[in-house]
């Protein structure tokens, strides 16, 4: 279940990649070092902010033409 703190929404791992539609495993491997973790409560679980997601979630590739 997402938490909701000061207004923005966390998931963890497994909800974040179910959101941004990819594996639990595609989501580590693809996401390493871009998003940022926040950790909660006492057992300090590891969860990511939505509006980082829906920053990756809009991202999209570059055509070989469109580089210069």
């Amino acid at each position: 279940m997402p938490l909701e703190v000061e207004g923005e929404t966390y998931y963890m791992a497994a909800e974040a990649a179910r959101y941004l539609g990819v594996s639990r495993e595609t989501f580590y491997n693809n996401t390493k070092g871009l998003l940022q973790p926040y950790k909660f409560g006492v057992l300090k679980r590891i969860y990511y902010r939505k509006s980082d997601l829906d920053r990756l979630k809009t991202a999209r590739p570059i055509d070989s033409d469109e580089e210069d």
